[in-house]
């Protein structure tokens, strides 16, 4: 039940919302706020529906603000001088936090005007040599052994949310999404296998909804993998939920449509799995790293 206190919380970050639509960082934090108080419970069963119809955006329009008020966040730490819109501070959220400090530094530097497609030029520049996602759209996919272990761990991979026709030609999924299908609009069951895309807001997106999906029992068991991302609320959640994860050591070779290792990510990366065969999931992981258990 929504105390008179939450009530009054809900108002106020309304107030902020309704004065502050010309300032996103206010509206970005207001909304952060409502959705990790679950203030919006007052009136709506979701944060979506909130946001849909108090506010009249779609999902991805009010995480995008969310997103743009953190990365400002996280560059305040370091300089005074912030994105004045969230069109700016948008292509930061596709970093990793000393990242984006490092991009936003580098367009002060260069005395250029600051636009939205200047920051996603220095952006791209990170990004090019990275490892992105498992999808269509990417050159690179996940090595066969670390999907083999999580099918020996699970008993199957009955669905992949996040992949392409390619990719599930070894994860073998009985089911997958590709990203002109939004495997977040989808159906997911049985025993999950995911590798999410690695950008803003679509990583959140995905493992938000795993996350939601084992908790509402929608899902029995998943392998995550993803960077060790610990700063971030995203990862946070899973490892709030999750059973075990691995760190996995150095850094995962992705392999080309060859088969060939050509590409590495600059961060790290994590097997999170969700479930209860944790003997299975030793067993079968603790040759690729240390692995840490859930409470």
């Amino acid at each position: 039940m929504t105390t008179e206190i939450q009530l009054q919380s809900l108002e106020d970050y309304e107030d902020i919302i309704q004065r502050g639509l010309d300032t996103f960082i206010d509206v970005g934090n207001a909304l952060l706020e409502i959705r990790d108080s679950r203030l919006y419970k007052a009136s709506y069963s979701t944060f979506e529906d909130y946001c849909k119809e108090r506010w009249g955006w779609e999902r991805r329009h009010a995480y995008r603000l969310i997103d743009a008020a953190q990365v400002v966040s996280n560059v305040s730490n370091w300089t005074q001088i912030l994105p004045t819109t969230e069109s700016q501070a948008r292509p930061l959220t596709q970093l990793e936090p000393e990242q984006q400090r490092e991009v936003w530094g580098l367009v002060m530097e260069s005395g250029d005007k600051v636009t939205a497609s200047r920051v996603q030029q220095e952006v791209d520049k990170i990004l090019k040599p990275h490892v992105a996602n498992n999808s269509g759209n990417n050159e690179w996919y996940t090595p066969s052994v670390y999907i083999e272990a999580a099918r020996k761990v699970m008993g199957s991979i009955d669905c992949d949310p996040a992949s392409s026709e390619i990719a599930n030609e070894v994860v073998k999924a009985t089911m997958y999404y590709t990203c002109d299908e939004d495997g977040t609009t989808k159906e997911w069951t049985g025993n999950i296998w995911m590798n999410p895309p690695y950008s803003q807001p679509l990583i959140t997106a995905f493992c938000d909804l795993l996350v939601k999906k084992y908790v509402g029992k929608e899902i029995q068991q998943a392998c995550v993998l993803v960077n060790n991302a610990t700063e971030t609320r995203f990862y946070q959640a899973m490892l709030s939920v999750c059973s075990a994860v691995c760190f996995l050591k150095g850094r995962v070779k992705f392999v080309d449509r060859e088969g060939i290792e050509s590409g590495a990510p600059l961060q790290g990366q994590t097997v999170l799995y969700f479930g209860e065969n944790l003997k299975p999931f030793t067993e079968y992981f603790q040759e690729f790293g240390v692995i840490l258990y859930g409470r």
